[in-house]
């Protein structure tokens, strides 16, 4: 039977799986419109988020966010008990690259190692030059890039900075749903494709991604549970590997264990995401998928074991010996090169990262809120009048992407849609806060541009201020600061260009 004509059942059961969480994350994003969900809470995905639940344990110090991330802590869990299941099977990026994978043109795709050359890494020899592509030799784990990217998000955290923003793929694809809707172009997201098609597929995956990291992680610390309690593994029988390299040739995260491993039951990579690729590609039935024990699915031959028999692992099997971690001199180069360019744009900035910024209702502690907020877009999604619209790079890299309020796009009706950006907001970065008491910014006055105060009949600003905090005194108004919210409502309706009433921040 050729490898076309085998059984593809993992691989139809994980499309369909993808599928529908992409379609469920990118309705939910969709639904933070006001008024935004209740149930399912339309954050409730972001909430899955685990690297944001980490952060959150690490800088936020709020048991009340962190306990907010409820679902990541399940997923966290589950990992531990597995395998970093959620990269293979959950993730929306991960599930975009996939399909990026799928459509790239013949042309553009790697040359893969034949059945001869792959079997020499089963014999501890380099691969011929130009076959298999980023593959490590056997015997070597390779420290692969996204372990440090982790530790500098995680060293970062301590300091209450958040990048989330290029750690999270929950975030990243969030926001692209968001910036897609306005229309804005996805910068990050754009690249992440062109780099699936144009190089692999999965490679923000397999060496960037450091929340694809930290479940790596977690699924290492987790390896020593007993295999029946894992959720979704991947498990070998050595004796019906007949080391065709098939297994390693189908794996789109150039995970090798599958093919040189020699020990029965579970395997024990960490970047194994337990997608199943390996095993329907197995013409031996050597592989298996399994989940709480038991055999879910397995592939091969005719002859090769069937679908309810049992891996023959040993509870007191010993474990393979581990290869010595290594990381290339590029890899580390770059890594410490990305660092640097992290720290200079968060200490020096493009432009004046200390001037005070607008934000909505609840967000006028700066430094609170550029610790917590993690540029999901999901504030300005659940917007009613659209007045927050993400900052570009002109205060440095330590706001990008952040919020802000634009009072001349549309003034802040915080009284009107009982706060819809706090409610909607996953990491607890908008605070709630009574109307009565809420404070944005302070209306200023031009008087030299005023129409008012230049003898023309106007007072626009005063009859669209709903809370009394335009006096006039003839034509001319005045700003009444005990009175004034900063709701910007003046600043939108002023019919001078560029408006002689604006809102600025807080002081």
């Amino acid at each position: 039977m050729s490898a076309r004509e085998r059984p593809r059942g993992v691989s139809v059961a994980r499309r369909l799986v993808q599928a529908a969480f992409l379609a469920a994350f990118v309705a939910l994003a969709v639904a933070a419109a006001y008024p935004p969900l209740s149930f399912p809470a339309s954050n409730v995905m972001l909430r899955l988020d685990p690297i944001a639940a980490v952060y959150s344990l690490i800088s936020v110090h709020s048991l009340g966010v962190a306990a907010a991330f409820w679902p990541a802590w399940v997923l966290i869990g589950l990992t531990a008990l597995g395998s970093r299941f959620f990269c293979g099977w959950i993730c929306p990026l991960g599930t975009c690259l996939d399909a990026a994978g799928a459509v790239k043109p013949r042309a553009l795709k790697y040359y893969e190692p034949t059945g001869s050359q792959v079997r020499q890494l089963r014999k501890g020899a380099d691969p011929a030059p130009g076959t298999a592509k980023h593959t490590p030799p056997r015997g070597r784990a390779w420290l692969r890039p996204k372990y440090l990217l982790l530790a500098l998000v995680l060293v970062f955290a301590l300091a209450r900075v958040n990048l989330l923003y290029f750690a999270s793929p929950m975030v990243i694809v969030n926001g692209t749903v968001h910036y897609a809707l306005m229309p804005i172009v996805p910068i990050v997201f754009i690249a992440l494709i062109l780099a699936a098609i144009f190089y692999r597929p999965r490679f923000w995956c397999e060496s960037l991604c450091p929340s694809g990291a930290l479940l790596g992680l977690v699924s290492w610390a987790g390896k020593k549970f007993p295999s029946r309690a894992g959720v979704l593994a991947v498990a070998k029988q050595p004796s019906a590997c007949t080391s065709c390299g098939v297994c390693y040739k189908a794996c789109s995260f150039g995970v090798e264990e599958p093919f040189t491993s020699e020990m029965p039951g579970r395997l024990r990579s960490l970047d194994c995401t337990s997608c199943g690729q390996c095993v329907g590609a197995c013409p031996e039935g050597a592989l298996s998928l399994d989940g709480f024990g038991r055999t879910l699915y397995v592939a091969g031959a005719v002859g090769a074991r069937s679908a309810t028999d049992k891996p023959s692992s040993l509870p007191g099997s010993p474990a393979p010996p581990a290869g010595r971690f290594a990381v290339s001199r590029r890899e580390f180069l770059g890594s410490v090169g990305l660092g640097a360019v992290l720290l200079a744009g968060y200490g020096i900035g493009m432009g004046d990262h200390k001037a005070p910024v607008l934000r909505m209702p609840g967000a006028q502690d700066e430094s609170l809120f550029l610790a917590r907020c993690n540029r999901c877009q999901e504030c300005a999604r659940a917007c009613p009048p659209g007045s927050l619209k993400p900052m570009g790079i002109e205060s440095g890299l330590q706001k990008l992407w952040t919020p802000r309020f634009v009072p001349r796009e549309a003034g802040c009706i915080f009284d009107q849609c009982s706060q819809a950006c706090q409610r909607v907001c996953p990491a607890g970065a908008i605070l709630k806060v009574d109307p009565k008491d809420t404070k944005i910014g302070l209306a200023a006055l031009n008087r030299r541009t005023c129409l008012g105060w230049r003898g023309k009949y106007c007072l626009v600003c005063q009859e669209r201020c709903r809370f009394d905090a335009i006096a006039a005194k003839g034509l001319r108004p005045s700003v009444l600061e005990d009175k004034c919210t900063g709701c910007g409502s003046c600043e939108e309706t002023c019919p001078t260009n560029p408006p002689s009433i604006v809102v600025r921040p807080l002081v």
